[in-house]
């Protein structure tokens, strides 16, 4: 596969987190044709693919967090194939599952187009840890996470034992709460909304 020079390789295995060097202009020829997730931060092309276990877990999260909006026309949930930008960087990511709360503000494009795959304003991203991607998800993509506005709260839930990790927003300036669940009968709590864990894991065999 080739796109502007760049080479990616026809597949990955599913415990690779590949990275490498990229321009904005590769990295736009290539996204939508490779079979396997790519994002894009700061120069460099971050791939990985995800596992039958992996998409499990995100289709329930899905459910359940349209299961809790059902009622509230205001609130939306998206899947991965939605990116979504962080303001003043080169970057796109992929989160599992986001919501945004009103109209979408849409990215662009580096000609300055409008965007409609591309979103500025989620109001909750999740993140499904895989052995992968999860030494990313925790480190850099959750410090790029913080900076966008609108976001109120980043959820965390780990695949491959009962774990879920929350981040809050505060009504300080970049001040963020940390609440750890480790248990299936507890409820994970966003603001409002509440997520049992033992939901959250329904499908999943440990």
């Amino acid at each position: 596969m080739e796109a502007v020079g760049l080479k990616l390789p026809d597949q990955l295995s599913e415990d690779e987190l590949l990275r490498l060097p990229a321009t904005w202009e590769e990295y736009i020829a290539l996204v939508d044709e490779a079979p396997y997730t790519i994002q894009f931060l700061n120069g460099e092309l971050i791939m990985s693919q995800p596992t039958d276990t992996h998409e499990i877990s995100v289709g329930m999260l899905i459910w359940l967090f349209n299961n809790m909006y059902i009622d509230q026309p205001d609130y939306r949930v998206l899947g991965s194939n939605v990116k979504i930008a962080i303001p003043g960087y080169d970057s796109d990511f992929n989160a599992d599952a986001s919501v945004v709360r009103g109209p979408s503000e849409y990215g662009t494009t580096t000609a300055g187009a409008v965007s409609k795959a591309r979103i500025k304003n989620p109001e909750i991203v999740v993140e499904v840890l895989s052995k992968s991607t999860r030494k990313f998800d925790m480190g850099e993509k959750l410090s790029y996470y913080k900076l966008i506005p609108s976001l109120q709260h980043i959820l965390l839930i780990d695949q491959t034992r009962p774990f879920a990790s929350v981040y809050s927003r505060t009504g300080v300036p970049d001040e963020w709460l940390n609440h750890d669940y480790r248990t299936l009968d507890s409820v994970v709590r966003l603001g409002t909304v509440e997520l049992p864990m033992e939901a959250i894991y329904r499908k999943i065999v440990f």
